[in-house]
């Protein structure tokens, strides 16, 4: 078996190759690291506390 032919390969398409190889290694460990949980909404008060206020407002 005869050995293929090299040729080179021109330096701007060696580096957009590498810098596609590195874009997909950054997405792929960005998927795959899980994602960190939502921060909660701080607690409320009750419903209820909410409509006695409204309540108590005199009418205009």
């Amino acid at each position: 078996m005869e050995k293929p032919e090299r040729r080179p390969v021109p330096l701007a398409a060696s580096l957009a190759g590498l810098r596609l190889i590195g874009a997909g290694a950054v997405l792929g460990l960005a998927l795959a690291v899980p994602a960190s949980p939502a921060q909660a909404d701080p607690p409320r008060p009750p419903a209820a506390t909410q409509d006695s206020s409204a309540d108590d407002a005199p009418e205009s």
